[in-house]
């Protein structure tokens, strides 16, 4: 999608021009400069109106978040306008520039979109140190191909997460303590941070191969209930499977936990959960929630 500089003052010298040429009784008591456009953005799976938790990462809009819309106009014959609303708190798009209003009771739109507004789509990445903001810096949503009309009764663009959001919660086992694991170094390894593109279409991410990257995760804090340590990244959707994954530094030892086939084949969208028992002969009790393509639903981590 290429950016176009069009002024706003043609914009609406070819507005006016359209509803000049307007005729019928229709178009006559249409309002001088169009009506409004009202979109709203939703998170898929998540009601504006009741969700609890923060933007992106956690699934709601809190207000004064930038979206980046790409709209196009079946009475305007030109390039996709890139626009960039914000949301209200109760997901209402607050729409201005170019393509904002319809000129037209018979005018079709078609939008696209993505958060935040200044994502780099392609070449998608996701950053290696996803401690603090690193993580919440590494979200995207995007909102696939959506057409509307004057009259559509829903104007709702619905995100959704494009990358994998992988959690692993860490219990101390034999010969290793609290406090130890506490301690530990905790790294995710051997896969890929960029790559691939967003398909704006459908709003996901296509896999790419691993590489030899490695990423930081973020803590949550407290843990899951049950576990010393519960940490966090989001992922490039790829297939760790058979991978050294999980890298835990701890008394000098260090240990990996290698997914199986299926244990670890990230999908655009989906969460991965893995409890690990961490005794001082490596890893043990391994408990995988979400594994192949079917994923997990994205919830915030309890």
């Amino acid at each position: 999608m290429k950016k176009t500089n069009i002024p706003i003052y043609i914009m609406y010298l070819w507005a006016a021009l359209v509803l000049a040429a307007c005729t019928g009784d229709d178009d006559a008591a249409w309002s001088e400069g169009g009506v409004p456009l009202e979109l709203y953005a939703a998170v898929e799976g998540y009601s504006s109106a009741n969700a609890q938790t923060r933007a992106t990462t956690e699934n709601r809009w809190e207000g004064g978040e930038e979206v980046r819309l790409w709209i196009s106009s079946s009475i305007f014959y030109m390039p996709d306008q890139d626009v960039r609303p914000s949301v209200d708190s109760d997901g209402k798009l607050i729409m201005n520039g170019a393509l904002s209003n319809w000129v037209s009771p018979d005018e079709e739109k078609g939008i696209r979109g993505v958060y935040p507004s200044l994502r780099n789509i392609d070449p998608f990445s996701v950053l290696a140190d996803q401690r603090d903001e690193g993580y919440q810096d590494s979200d995207c949503m995007a909102a696939p191909y959506l057409r509307i009309a004057v009259t559509s009764p829903d104007k709702t663009l619905v995100f959704r997460h494009v990358i994998a959001k992988v959690v692993v919660h860490l219990k101390a086992g034999n010969g290793v303590d609290d406090d130890e694991l506490q301690r530990a170094t905790v790294t995710f390894e051997n896969l890929a941070c960029t790559g691939g593109s967003i398909n704006l279409s459908n709003g996901t991410v296509a896999q790419v191969p691993p590489r030899i990257d490695r990423i930081t995760p973020n803590e949550v804090t407290p843990a899951a209930d049950g576990y010393v340590r519960t940490v966090c990244a989001l992922l490039l959707p790829q297939d760790m499977s058979k991978r050294k994954f999980v890298k835990i530094v701890i008394g000098g030892k260090t240990f990996y936990y290698t997914p199986a086939i299926d244990e670890a084949d990230f999908f655009s969208g989906k969460m991965y959960e893995y409890r690990l028992t961490v005794t001082s002969e490596g890893i043990e009790n391994i408990r995988v929630e979400g594994g192949g393509e079917g994923g997990g639903t994205w919830h915030p981590v309890e």
